[in-house]
């Protein structure tokens, strides 16, 4: 008769409290990590004609629309600035945390066999969301790049800040995004209302337009939107443009906090998702 050593044994228990977050669980399962992005990133552009050129090609038509209507009919200031640029950076920043936060609102429900069938750290599933939307933004990037040179706007040593407010942006993206995946998890009626209330906040985010042009009346509201101060601060660090400091830094210490209350509420959550799903 053999005896199975305890060693062996792996007991699974429910995390307790609000701030069990159990960082280096995270770190244990970071291969599946890669491997939920990566798989994320060959359904995304599987059996498609272009391929990873829809990268690409979705911020560069979203910019010549908006360029064409605020730039060309609304005929709004640029600073100087060729406004297809002015446009496509802030496409490109939008685009990034839209991705996420659409991405990761039916994340859980999509991945509803591997939750119900084995223990991961669910939050990983969230957070691979994020990954394949940095790998989308950064070749859009270099198409951006491509531009700028065409146009004869070289970007100053105000570029190496510029991870800076890619990282505000991804806080804010992926805390939001939690917070959304955990909630759909139960109320999967948030999933289609969701793309309703990104596509208001992209009226109120200075995406096609520079803040410049807000009525001073209500600059306030902007200090509010997290992601207005991320893509201010992203075109300063490319483009030149006018930044308001006090937005932006009040924009990053949202961001954090976004962030972090979204980690938080989606770990207190998850020792029910496999009831739920």
């Amino acid at each position: 008769m053999s005896i199975r050593n305890q060693s062996d044994i792996t007991i699974i228990k429910p995390s307790k409290g609000w701030l069990s977050l159990k960082l280096a669980e995270l770190w244990r399962h970071r291969e599946l990590f890669y491997f939920l992005a990566w798989r994320d990133i060959k359904v995304r552009y599987k059996q498609t004609i272009l391929g990873v050129a829809w990268a690409v090609i979705n911020p560069v038509m979203q910019m010549a629309v908006w360029a064409f209507v605020f730039g060309k009919i609304a005929k709004l200031p640029s600073q100087g600035i060729p406004y297809v640029l002015v446009t496509l950076s802030g496409t490109l920043v939008w685009s990034y945390f839209s991705e996420i936060v659409n991405g990761s609102s039916g994340s859980l429900i999509t991945n509803t066999n591997l939750i119900t069938k084995i223990y991961f750290p669910r939050i990983i599933i969230p957070l691979s969301i994020a990954l394949r939307a940095l790998l989308d933004f950064a070749i859009a990037f270099l198409v951006f790049m491509v531009m700028a040179l065409y146009f004869k706007v070289t970007p100053s040593y105000l570029i190496f800040v510029m991870p800076f407010f890619i990282l505000t942006t991804t806080l804010t993206a992926v805390g939001f995004g939690l917070w959304v995946a955990a909630v759909s998890v139960k109320y999967r009626d948030l999933a289609k209302i969701l793309p309703y209330f990104i596509q208001i906040v992209f009226f109120l985010t200075p995406v096609a337009y520079l803040n410049s042009v807000i009525p001073q009346k209500y600059q306030w509201l902007y200090y509010f939107n997290p992601i207005a101060g991320a893509i201010e601060g992203f075109r300063w660090s490319l483009l030149g443009t006018y930044a308001f400091w006090p937005r932006i830094l009040l924009s990053s210490i949202l961001a954090l906090t976004l962030f972090v209350f979204g980690v938080i509420y989606f770990r207190g959550m998850e020792k029910t998702f496999a009831d739920t799903i």
